[in-house]
């Protein structure tokens, strides 16, 4: 019968909670990037809806976004507005109704929304136009400023847009009109200096701005591009960078919880290993012939699964065979363990697997002749 052992409470309780910690650890590390994926996947979802929602009012909505366009050809961005440090942190907006479309950049395979007012909230969840800029109708005289934020913890945003290179694209998505942009100029400015972005005079250019350096925020990343043509070839490529994004951002979140899972398996093994080493366990076994007659003086090895031989005392722990072919090991912590034959290589592993289990027993292979009669384990001797 399992007898417990004097220390294993103490020792039980101090291993469970080096395991919870371990665990909240894991889910803590992970936590960037399951969540990242989990908010790509169900934003690119939302978009799709509210998309589909703003489809009777896409011609109503682009035809005032022209109005606006027109008045700034004259005034263009004021050039102390600074669009982050600028932003009404009170203000509200309706999300759904805010919603101007979408900001694609293939290079980095990204797909954001966007908004027509820059707020904390709009930010927060996608990329917004820059006030005192064109809003995305393209045309003449326009330059439409989009700004999003990097290094944010639950979603990517425009984290990646220091990979983009000149002669790349971005496309703005407004109900079914796709604006193209190639990127010519790439520039690292202070907050203030923003006369950059004013309107030149003829010509339809767009700029993303975001933070630099990387959870510095000291300067402006700008990524200014002038209109192209929205060709096959570019529709092919936005689809494409909107689906690798997707099968990407799956393949993550898939991987955070296979490794969640993982994890947790590997401390429930570990919680169970402790549990059955809170019992102590006597093995008790009868060697005989062939013949069934008890085999004298035949030593064991008893080693870790791994086959590592156990100590006790200091000394390797190994047992012989009585007169009578009976042998015995006591007071082995619950576990599994390998018993292997001195001078052969035989061996038959044996312990305790469940946490009811009250007695040891083998766990012999095919072929291994290793039976339980009355109680008692047999090995048959070759």
């Amino acid at each position: 019968m399992a007898q417990k052992h004097p220390r294993a409470r103490g020792h039980l309780i101090t291993q469970a909670i080096a395991v919870v910690l371990l665990m909240v650890g894991v889910v803590v590390a992970l936590y960037p990037f399951y969540v990242e994926s989990l908010n790509s996947l169900l934003d690119a979802r939302r978009v799709a809806q509210v998309e589909k929602q703003n489809a009777a009012n896409v011609e109503a909505q682009r035809a005032k976004m022209a109005k606006a366009n027109a008045a700034l050809k004259k005034s263009g961005l004021h050039a102390d507005a600074d669009p982050f440090s600028g932003m009404d942190k009170k203000d509200k907006v309706n999300l759904q109704k805010d919603q101007l479309g979408t900001v694609t950049v293939p290079k980095i395979a990204l797909t954001v929304p966007l908004f027509k007012t820059l707020t904390d909230d709009t930010l927060a969840v996608g990329a917004a136009v820059v006030p005192g800029t064109s809003l995305p109708t393209g045309g003449p005289s326009t330059h439409t400023v989009v700004a999003g934020h990097r290094g944010l913890v639950d979603r990517r945003l425009f984290s990646d847009l220091n990979r983009v290179k000149k002669g790349n694209l971005f496309v703005f998505t407004v109900g079914k009109h796709h604006l193209a942009y190639k990127v010519f100029r790439i520039q690292v400015v202070l907050p203030e200096d923003t006369d950059v972005l004013k309107i030149e005079p003829g010509r339809d250019l767009a700029t993303l701005l975001t933070c630099t350096p990387y959870m510095i925020n000291s300067h402006r990343l700008l990524l200014t591009g002038y209109r192209v043509p929205y060709t096959a070839k570019i529709a092919k490529e936005v689809k494409a960078a909107q689906s690798a994004e997707t099968w990407q951002q799956l393949a993550i979140l898939l991987g955070c919880i296979a490794a969640l899972l993982l994890t947790l398996g590997l401390l429930g093994r570990y919680l169970h290993g402790l549990l059955l080493r809170r019992h102590l366990f006597d093995l008790w076994f009868t060697v005989v012939d062939a013949n069934g007659d008890p085999v004298p003086g035949v030593t064991y090895r008893l080693c870790k699964p791994n086959g590592k031989p156990l100590y006790r005392k200091r000394q390797v722990l190994t047992v012989t065979t009585a007169a009578d072919g009976t042998a015995s090991i006591d007071d082995l912590p619950g576990r599994t363990y390998l018993l292997k034959e001195e001078g052969r290589k035989w061996r038959v592993a044996c312990g305790v697997k469940k946490l009811r289990q009250q007695k040891m027993r083998f766990y012999p292979k095919k072929g291994q002749r290793v039976t339980l009669e009355g109680g008692v384990w047999r090995i048959v001797k070759s």
